[in-house]
């Protein structure tokens, strides 16, 4: 398709949501018209003002003419809470559906390149620290599973004549402020607030690789310009214990209690990234935020909330859980 200078487009589809919304803010900020595909079936954190034109509407839903014009397609809508997978694991097959669709519509109008937002998830139990993209992937949860279908889907697209460049980033443990209770950090965070208490599933000693959000965000806006991987891996390539995090949080509240919760089913030990091929793909960028800025920016955001709505946000998740 050939480019319109004046309606040169970038879509992002969840573009409500934690990464979606950070990302479109950059993108309008640096000055890219952008629109944005969310249904709101989840109530963002952050209202989704300054993210560009807004399309109410799910993915399936999408047609052509939602895509003229396109020059690249950020898909991160997902179905994302892992204990609610196993609640209702059919609800996740719209992960693949909506791939399906979008990838085809795509193909259909000729958008060039598309990113397809995946998760370290895929890997399950690594066979190797850090996870080289080369890894097997071994899902042990339904949300892994269908994401593991929608890289197979994007997988075929690479392959198939006519399709666009299509590039898919596996996310490790993005946190920051705008990201719902359901996640770790801002669980701890919203539950320190509240209770002056910080739940810890299991022993606290399972481990992830944190990336703070301008981190991602910046990743991504850089591949804008870049050739796409077929895969990458979008992770510190460094990792911390739960333990690691509740003990940033003490600084800010000494006298705050732990609270030892059940482990979760099918617990991954460890998530650590490999970020060989990121740094090929992007450049060496120096070192992003560290995890006890990050944690601090991220209890500040939430402090600014106030009791009565992170009271509310946290009832939610528990009742959706």
């Amino acid at each position: 398709m050939q480019k319109n200078p004046s309606r040169d487009r970038i879509l992002i589809t969840g573009g409500a949501g934690f990464i979606g919304g950070h990302l479109a803010r950059a993108l309008v900020a640096s000055g890219e018209e952008v629109t944005v595909v969310d249904d709101l079936r989840v109530p963002p954190m952050i209202p989704p003002e300054g993210t560009g034109k807004f399309l109410e509407k799910p993915v399936l839903e999408l047609e052509e003419r939602d895509l003229s014009d396109v020059r690249f397609v950020y898909h991160l809508a997902s179905h994302k809470s892992v204990p609610r997978s196993f609640q209702q694991p059919l609800d996740y097959l719209d992960n693949v559906d909506s791939g399906r669709h979008l990838l085809a519509l795509c193909t259909s109008v000729g958008v060039p390149k598309v990113v397809v937002g995946s998760t370290c998830e895929v890997y399950g139990e690594a066979d190797m620290l850090p996870t080289p993209e080369t890894s097997p992937l071994s899902p042990r949860s339904p949300y892994a599973a269908s994401k593991v279908g929608l890289e197979m889907l994007a997988r075929a697209h690479q392959r198939a004549s006519g399709a666009p460049e299509v590039g898919i980033v596996r996310f490790f443990n993005v946190y920051g402020p705008g990201e719902r209770p359901d996640a770790l950090v801002p669980r701890l965070c919203a539950n320190l607030l509240t209770r002056n208490e910080l739940p810890v599933e299991g022993d606290g000693e399972q481990r992830r690789d944190f990336t703070y959000i301008t981190d991602v965000v910046g990743k991504l806006v850089m591949l804008a310009g870049r050739p796409l991987a077929p895969v990458v891996n979008f992770g510190s390539g460094r990792s911390f214990s739960v333990n690691d995090v509740v003990r940033v949080l003490q600084k800010a509240s000494p006298d705050a209690g732990v609270s030892q919760k059940q482990s979760r089913p099918n617990e991954i030990t460890e998530f650590r990234a490999s970020t060989a091929l990121q740094a090929r793909q992007i450049g060496q960028k120096a070192d992003g935020v560290g995890l006890e800025e990050g944690i601090r920016l991220t209890l500040a955001w939430w402090e600014s909330r106030g009791l009565d709505d992170i009271r509310q946000r946290i009832f939610q998740e528990e009742r959706a859980n």
